[in-house]
C-alpha cells in the first residue's frame, strides 16, 4: 500500500514538474521570440547576400516571430502528459499551422521588386505585368496549400471534386462574369493600353490608374475618390490615355464687339498670332487664328493650336498664361470684348421707332 502511494506521489510530482517546464518554455519563447526572429532574418540576409537592413522592417519579421511562439507552445504541449486523442489533435493542428506558415513565407518572397522573382520571369521590367503575375502565383500557392491542408485533415478531395461536378453548370454561370474580367485583365496587360500612373478616361470616369488586378482596374479621380471598374467594362469601352499624348490641342474664342472697326480686327489678328508664336509652349506651325463668325452680338475670333505639354495641370497653367496675354493685347488696343446683348425697339402710334 505504501509503495502504491509512493508511486502515485511520484507520478504527480513528475506531472507537476512537466507542467512547470512547459510553462517556462512558453514564457521564455514569448519573451525572446523577437530576438530569435531578428537573428533568423540576419542569418537569411547573409545566406541570400541581401542588403542588410533593420530586421523589423522585413515582411517576414512578424510571421517568423509568431511561428516561434507557436513552436514553443507545441513543444510545451508535447511535454505535458495527455491522452492519444489530444496528442493527435495537437500534432495535426501543428502541421496545419506549419503549412500556413510556410505558405506565408513563400508568398512574402513573391513580389515585383524581388530580383529572384524577376529572374524566374525572364527579368520582366514591366511593373504592371509583375504585379499581375505576383498575385496570380501567390493565389496558386495558396490553392495548393489549401488542398494539402484538406488532405492532411482527411477530407476526400475526389469526393469534393465530384460534388462540384454536380453543380458545375450553376458554378459556370456564376463565374461567367469573373472569367470575362480575367480574360479582359490579361488583354489589358498584353495590349498595354495603360499602366499604373497613367491618366485615363473610361466612359464617364477619368483619373489616375492606381492598381490593375485580375478582376478590375482602380482609378483615382480628380475629387480624390477611388473608382473600381471591372476589366470587362474597360475592354468594351473607348479608353483615352492622356499620358500617350505628345501634345495637347488648345481651342480659344475671343468675342469682339460688333462695332469694332475692320482695320482693328485685321491688326489684332496679326498681333494674336505673334503673341501665340512667342509662347515657348505653343507649337508655332500649328497656330490657326481666324475671324470665324459675325454673330448676333459679337465678331468671333477663333484660335486653335497645340502645346507641347501633356500634363493636365501644367496644360491648364499654360492656357491661363495665354489667356492673360490675350487680355493684355485687347486692353492695349482699346478693344471692347462682347457680351450677350439684345436691343429692344419700341414704336409710337405713328409707327416711328423710339
Amino acid at each position: 500500500m505504501t509503495g502504491l502511494l509512493s508511486k502515485i506521489d511520484l507520478n504527480s510530482l513528475l506531472t507537476i514538474f512537466d507542467i512547470q517546464v512547459a510553462i517556462s518554455i512558453v514564457v521564455l519563447v514569448f519573451l525572446f521570440r523577437g530576438v530569435l526572429a531578428k537573428f533568423i532574418i540576419k542569418i537569411a540576409y547573409i545566406v541570400l547576400k541581401k542588403e542588410k537592413k533593420d530586421p523589423k522592417q522585413s515582411e517576414m519579421y512578424t510571421v517568423i516571430k509568431n511561428m516561434i511562439l507557436i513552436i514553443g507552445i507545441y513543444i510545451a504541449l508535447c511535454i505535458i502528459p495527455k491522452g492519444e486523442r489530444i496528442t493527435y489533435i495537437v500534432n495535426e493542428a501543428f502541421k496545419i499551422i506549419s503549412i500556413v506558415f510556410i505558405t506565408k513565407c513563400i508568398t512574402a518572397l513573391i513580389k515585383r521588386d524581388s530580383k529572384y522573382f524577376k529572374k524566374i520571369l525572364n527579368k520582366s521590367e514591366n511593373d504592371t505585368v509583375n504585379d499581375f503575375l505576383c498575385k496570380f502565383i501567390r493565389g496558386m500557392v495558396w490553392v495548393v496549400s489549401i488542398f494539402i491542408i484538406f488532405s492532411e485533415i482527411g477530407i476526400d478531395l475526389s469526393g469534393l471534386v465530384t460534388g462540384l461536378g454536380i453543380g458545375s453548370a450553376a458554378i459556370a454561370l456564376a463565374a461567367q462574369e469573373l472569367v470575362k474580367n480575367l480574360i479582359s485583365g490579361a488583354s489589358i496587360l498584353t495590349d498595354k493600353p495603360f499602366v499604373i500612373g497613367d491618366w485615363i478616361e473610361v466612359g464617364t470616369f477619368a483619373g489616375t490608374v492606381v492598381d490593375i488586378t485580375f478582376r478590375s482596374t482602380r482609378i483615382r479621380t480628380v475629387n480624390n475618390t477611388l473608382v473600381t471598374i471591372p476589366n470587362s467594362v474597360i475592354t468594351s469601352e473607348y479608353v483615352i490615355n492622356w499620358n500617350k499624348l505628345k501634345s495637347r490641342r488648345l481651342d480659344l474664342v475671343l468675342g469682339l464687339e460688333l462695332n469694332t472697326p475692320t482695320e482693328k480686327i485685321r491688326k489684332i489678328l496679326k498681333e494674336i498670332k505673334l503673341v501665340l508664336a512667342s509662347n515657348p509652349h505653343v507649337i508655332e506651325e500649328t497656330i490657326q487664328v481666324n475671324l470665324a463668325e459675325i454673330g448676333d452680338y459679337s465678331n468671333s475670333i477663333k484660335m486653335f493650336m497645340y502645346v507641347n505639354e501633356t500634363n493636365y495641370i501644367k496644360f491648364l497653367n499654360i492656357k491661363e498664361e495665354i489667356l492673360c496675354s490675350l487680355l493684355i493685347l485687347v486692353e492695349k488696343e482699346n478693344i471692347e470684348l462682347a457680351y450677350p446683348t439684345q436691343a429692344v425697339y419700341l414704336k409710337n402710334q405713328e409707327g416711328e421707332k423710339v
